[in-house]
């Protein structure tokens, strides 16, 4: 029974919630309680704190209880006691993270810097970091602040309001200098950010905002650079921008790049990382274009700036000259972590197979045909062996399984799902995912595969680094109606299911930033095209629909591409034209060397992916069949 003070007046809800006490027992859950929590949650600020106690005790049985005492605290932050002790008792929760934002935000209103200091982890939040500078500023000399507050403004985005006045401090303390305002330009300029640079210009000394202006114009027409005129050399600082240009401007226009860099290659005030960053993207843009000139780029760039991309395409320039050799000197020559990499280790045997080393090549072949990978099951068919899925599930016991199922996050996640917010269940999910212990983040990929969430389960095994539980990684995600519409498609069903996880890791509502949808990504103007009418976004996110159209769409491109699956997969990603036009005309290349050297890296890693998961779910379909085989020994071109 509630009592209320002589001077407090029962609200309606405050009636409601008396009777639903009296009702339903606070130990049972149903729709009672439910009730009760919601008609709480909306409304807990509005009780005294002996009414608020007394809803919190009734209900502390019911596992969203302590989404009401989150609230219940939020009104008075200035119990530092009974913050700290929430906190700790749901360490590592959703809970946690958002009393613990909303009290560093109350003590910073209230300058309690070391209180706030010691509370706060910097980088975790953009606003907090601003407001962490502030009580840095209390404690210590700004001389030591001030470069931390530089790196927090010198970026590429624009920064929330909340961080104004630190900046303003920063700005008035002198520290607002040309090489910060310059360091944000590059910054800008990086990031594609056009729109930032007017007000950039605005920061710049007057006789450097000449340079803001060139560089949006740089950015809408590289090729300005290659007017002796445009850049008159007044500053060092247009060495940044002739830099700048040159890397967006070879991949359209090589001859122009190349002659600007001949200009500006041995000019003194073109800096050593302008020259060694400048230098590796031509060497890669080169490369992919097959061009011969890249190998003189390739010789120039330093060892430290040498990534896998870089050592991709240096291979790959070796590949297609067929300089075996040369290959193996270069795997030779990387750091261990690039030369332990699986596309280095192929490689390398390749190399050794063409040049009669059998007994070397064959030992890293059989080493790398136990990885269940796009280099692996490659190695495989080279040794006859038969491809592996190196299933190892994740190391949970029943035991502890059943333990993680009954802990207090799954069960407020189990309660989230029963009032019908799937978001907030989602929540405590993810943020398992992300914070929890790795035993967590294991037990969290398998109760999301149980619940069907199984983009939850891909990406917990992600965020643990665990790749060896294939079942959870691959899961037989919508078979029945894949296996239906690839039969009626006549597209092996295996292939499919590797694209929609590829595509969408199994959302039904994936959106693209291009517009694709749905499960297996169809663009509206492809179902069209399908159909011969306008399709919804509705019908798009519908899973039946979507495969239907996705599997019709892989038997298109079947067709259109010889019944050549590769190419088939290739084209799903960058559209049948482009790839065609990636076939060689004046010869044929082995498959493989092919596959390495297309030139859009998404559709690259998209290939050897889609093939790697065709294998996988080949063999969880227990089809057995060995898909590398053919394309170990396929030639592409004119011959192939």
């Amino acid at each position: 029974m509630w009592r209320f003070s002589s001077v407090f007046r029962p609200s309606p809800w405050l009636l409601a919630t008396a009777a639903l006490s009296v009702v339903f027992p606070a130990h049972a859950i149903n729709e009672g309680m439910r009730k009760r929590f919601e008609l709480a949650e909306k409304n807990i600020h509005k009780l005294t704190e002996t009414q608020a106690k007394k809803v919190l005790k009734e209900m502390e049985s019911y596992p969203l209880q302590p989404y009401l005492e989150l609230e219940w605290l939020s009104k008075s932050l200035d119990d530092t006691n009974a913050v700290v002790r929430f906190m700790q008792e749901h360490q590592g929760t959703p809970l946690e993270r958002t009393l613990r934002k909303r009290w560093l935000i109350y003590l910073a209103d209230r300058k309690q810097a070391q209180l706030f200091l010691k509370n706060y982890q910097y980088g975790s939040d953009v606003v907090l970091d601003c407001q962490a500078l502030e009580m840095r500023l209390v404690l210590e000399k700004p001389a030591v602040v001030w470069p931390a507050v530089r790196d927090l403004w010198a970026v590429g985005k624009s920064r929330p309001d909340e961080c104004n006045p630190i900046f303003d401090r920063w700005r008035k303390a002198g520290q607002r200098t040309p090489e910060a305002v310059w360091q944000r330009v590059l910054a800008a300029a990086k990031a594609d950010n056009q729109r930032m640079l007017p007000y950039l210009r605005t920061l710049l000394p007057k006789d450097q905002q000449y340079l803001a202006e060139k560089w949006v114009q740089v950015m809408d027409n590289p090729a300005l650079v290659d007017r002796k005129n445009f850049l008159p050399l007044r500053s060092a600082l247009e060495r940044d921008l002739a830099a700048y240009g040159i890397q967006k401007l070879v991949w359209k226009k090589p001859d122009q790049a190349i002659d600007v860099w001949n200009r500006f290659a041995h000019d003194p005030a073109f800096s050593n990382e302008n020259r060694a960053v400048t230098a590796r993207q031509i060497a890669i843009a080169l490369a992919s274009k097959n061009d011969p000139r890249a190998d003189k780029f390739i010789d120039i760039v330093p060892a430290e700036y040498k990534d896998r991309l870089f050592v991709q395409w240096k291979l790959a320039s070796l590949l297609r000259k067929k300089d075996w050799y040369a290959v193996i000197e270069a795997v030779k020559a990387l750091p261990e972590e690039l030369a332990k990499d699986d596309a280095s280790q192929y490689w390398l045997a390749r190399a050794y197979q063409q040049v009669d080393l059998k007994e070397s090549s064959t030992h890293i072949y059989q080493q790398l045909a136990k990885k269940r990978s796009y280099y692996g099951y490659l190695a495989a068919a080279h040794v006859g062996q038969a491809p592996s899925l190196a299933h190892k599930p994740v190391p949970v016991t029943e035991t502890d399984f059943l333990a993680f199922k009954s802990s207090a996050p799954v069960r407020r996640m189990k309660e989230w799902q029963a009032i019908n917010r799937p978001n907030a269940a989602k929540r405590e999910l993810t943020h398992l995912q992300q914070y929890g212990s790795d035993l967590q983040k294991y037990s969290a990929a398998k109760l999301a595969y149980e619940l069907g969430w199984y983009e939850n389960a891909i990406v917990a095994l992600a965020k643990a680094e665990y790749w060896d539980d294939v079942d959870l990684r691959f899961p037989m995600a919508y078979n029945n109606e894949i296996q239906t519409y690839s039969k009626k498609a006549k597209v092996d069903p295996a292939w499919a299911m590797a694209i929609a996880r590829r595509e969408s890791t199994f959302i039904p509502t994936a959106k693209s930033p291009v517009g694709a949808l749905g499960l297996m990504q169809i663009m509206p103007a492809t179902a069209k095209h399908i159909t011969g009418r306008r399709v919804s976004v509705e019908q798009l996110y519908n899973p039946v629909t979507n495969i239907d159209y996705g599997t019709y769409y892989l038997n298109y491109l079947m067709k259109h591409t010889g019944n050549n699956v590769v190419f088939a997969t290739a084209s799903y990603n960058a559209g049948f034209s482009r790839v065609k036009s990636w076939i060689p005309k004046d010869g044929s290349v082995p498959l493989d060397i092919w596959v390495e050297t297309i030139p859009f890296k998404e559709t690259r890693d998209y290939v050897k992916n889609v093939m790697m998961y065709y294998q996988v779910y080949s063999l969880k379909m227990q089809k057995n069949q060995r898909i590398f085989e053919p394309l170990a020994e396929m030639r592409i071109g004119m011959e192939g």
